[in-house]
């Protein structure tokens, strides 16, 4: 079976719960699309857990950009960006680490794919440019929202599966949040975790079928 997540955002637990709930096993696979860390509590423990994972593919989402970015090319643009959007806790956590550790992280951040291509189904962190298929800018895949969300384009062979923006954002009258589908061109799954009325979303690819916890 082939599983989509994304922003768990150091919800440890929660993740493990899923992983109950779906009755994960090591033959099925695991696509999680970014933003693993900040905000929650146990965002290094997360990625250090998926990292060891045969079975889970990490797509890099703008909160391990911006990780990134200071971490491995100290800039502080990022930095300050980082710490204002819940940065502080996985920068606490990563300080703790021993230097193995850290460069560990580093690099398997550094080789994480922006998107992949997955049967019919284009899976990335925050959305794409329907205009220009096969040259997406990394700003894009990792930081749109508005222009993808409300865009009336589409992809004609391909569902685009996406994180990013909370599921409340497009319906803000379902509570607690689940996954938005539209048309069959744009599905949503980022339900909002860690914030009020959120909850962790994850799709199974074979039939489509939803999970909560």
């Amino acid at each position: 079976m082939k599983y989509v997540i994304s922003d768990i955002h150091g919800c440890y637990d929660k993740f493990m719960k899923m992983l109950e709930v779906i009755n994960f096993q090591p033959e099925d696979q695991m696509y999680i699309l970014g933003d693993v860390i900040d905000r929650g509590k146990e965002s290094i423990k997360l990625l250090q857990y998926i990292m060891k994972q045969f079975n889970m593919e990490l797509l890099l989402g703008n909160h391990e950009e911006m990780a990134l970015q200071w971490l491995k090319n100290n800039d502080s643009g990022y930095f300050s960006c980082w710490m204002n959007n819940g940065g502080q806790s996985t920068y606490s956590q990563y300080c703790e680490l021993n230097d193995i550790e850290r460069v560990t992280i580093i690099e398997y951040l550094n080789h994480r794919p922006l998107f992949l291509t997955i049967d019919k189904y284009i899976l990335v962190h925050a959305g794409v440019d329907f205009k220009t298929k096969g040259n997406q800018s990394r700003e894009t895949l990792l930081w749109t929202r508005d222009e993808f969300i409300n865009s009336v384009d589409r992809f004609k062979d391909n569902v685009v599966i996406f994180g990013h923006t909370p599921t409340y954002y497009m319906q803000p009258n379902i509570k607690p949040m689940k996954i938005w589908k539209e048309h069959d061109g744009k599905i949503g799954i980022d339900c909002g975790v860690v914030f009020n009325g959120g909850q962790l979303g994850c799709l199974r690819l074979d039939d489509m079928a939803e999970f909560y916890v």
